[in-house]
């Protein structure tokens, strides 16, 4: 399953910002299936008794986690809904010339625009199947593969945001238009800051808390340990940081992200907004 979503991850990408409009329409419905199935998983754990395992008394933190899973899949089932509309868009509108490697002045190139969709399907998948992991039991037979597969597809996430900043030192990311304001200026860089040092958060952190754990960690199918001494206070300590705080957070900086290109797109018909990093 590693290489599924790293393929669709891949796959999306590159259709999402064709200049073919059949292209685009085909990557459009694969994002809307993923969501589906996505939402679908979770609509699943309910019915085989995977969240009703949960002790009752477990920790709040731990009782919660299928109403948020519930929630992520209702959202994922609104989304898709939303980019099956969107299909149709996508395969009547025509777009200009290719685009070009690096980034330009009004638009982010090839590259940038890749690794922000990979890297953002990533985290998407992520997310859930993160969540979803610690509600199995220790001895649930598919949570070594889920675990697995979380820490690889992490790791990826890790090392994409790496390389995306070092493109950007060479390539920097299109101004914003000339006629924002110095608030949303100064909105926008800050939740772009944020975003990124979530992104690198949260994988570090993982690797820290698999590490002090003393846990094994698996690297593409290589199981790597002995990074750190084990150390449960450290481990605790990071748990919170990775399980609690760095999600919190990220979810506030997504929807301020996700609002700002709403707002813009819709209320404000700023459709050249969007089109700084999806055709």
């Amino acid at each position: 399953m590693t290489e599924f979503y790293l393929i669709l991850a891949v796959f999306l990408a590159f259709t999402l910002n064709q200049s073919s409009r059949i292209l685009r329409a085909l990557g459009t419905l694969t994002a809307a299936l993923a969501l589906v199935m996505i939402s679908w998983s979770i609509i699943l754990a309910n019915l085989d008794g995977t969240f009703a395992a949960i002790p009752v008394g477990a920790r709040l933190a731990d009782r919660i986690k299928p109403f948020v899973l519930n929630t992520q899949a209702a959202i994922a089932a609104a989304a898709a809904l939303f980019l099956l509309w969107a299909v149709w868009a996508q395969a009547t509108r025509r777009v200009g010339e290719p685009l070009p490697l690096r980034n330009t002045l009004s638009a982010f190139g090839r590259a940038s625009r890749y690794a922000h969709w990979v890297i953002g399907t990533l985290i998407l998948v992520l997310l859930p199947m993160g969540l979803f992991t610690s509600v199995l039991a220790a001895d649930h037979p598919e949570r070594g593969a889920f675990l697995a597969m979380h820490q690889t597809l992490g790791l990826t996430v890790l090392l994409l945001v790496v390389l995306r900043v070092l493109w950007l030192g060479q390539s920097p990311a299109p101004p914003m238009q000339a006629d924002a304001s110095p608030m949303q200026r100064q909105l926008a860089g800050a939740t772009h800051i944020g975003l990124y040092g979530l992104m690198l958060g949260f994988p570090i952190t993982g690797i820290l808390l698999t590490a002090w754990r003393g846990d094994a960690m698996d690297v593409y199918g290589w199981s790597v340990t002995g990074l750190l001494t084990p150390d449960p206070q450290f481990a605790a300590a990071v748990g919170v940081l990775h399980n609690l705080v760095l999600p919190a957070v990220f979810y506030v900086a997504l929807f301020a992200h996700l609002g700002a290109v709403t707002k813009h797109h819709f209320i404000e018909r700023r459709p050249q907004d969007i089109r700084r990093m999806l055709r």
